[in-house]
């Protein structure tokens, strides 16, 4: 009767295992992981994005951008296409132009690149910090 009980308990640890197995494994080891960039305001050198749950708000002198919020990639990467207009003076672009966002994530530093789709602006590359202080707002009038 030992044996059968010890036979018993080992198949139940056995079986708890690989449940334990399964449960710990979400997804398959070869399948990419992503995210999404953090929701809040990164702010750096004049410039800022407000990121909400669906849409972020890209603030840069007298520039103004929007794009969803994008997905980042298990590199670190993203890449998402969106608006971007010069917001200077009487004259407002309506609607605005597109453009193409890419960057990427390090830890709570994220490089953005903005690359419009008319001639000017040039595209340009902004770094920006997770809840640094900084102004959000477009400074042109």
């Amino acid at each position: 009767m030992q044996c059968y009980l010890s036979a018993m308990t080992a198949r139940r640890c056995l079986l708890l295992l690989a449940a334990c197995c399964l449960t710990a494994c979400n997804g398959t080891p070869t399948e990419p992981h992503t995210t999404t960039l953090a929701t809040g305001r990164w702010t750096g050198s004049g410039v800022c994005l407000s990121v909400t749950d669906t849409m972020c708000d890209l603030t840069a002198g007298c520039g103004h951008g929007q794009f969803p919020k994008p997905v980042i990639r298990s590199d670190g990467t993203f890449d998402v296409d969106g608006t971007f207009r010069i917001e200077v003076g009487p004259i407002s672009i309506n609607p605005p132009p597109p453009a193409h966002f890419s960057g990427s994530v390090v830890g709570s530093t994220l490089t953005i690149k903005v690359v419009p789709s008319t001639v000017t602006p040039p595209g340009a590359t902004y770094s920006l910090q997770l809840g640094a202080p900084g102004f959000c707002g477009v400074p042109c009038v």
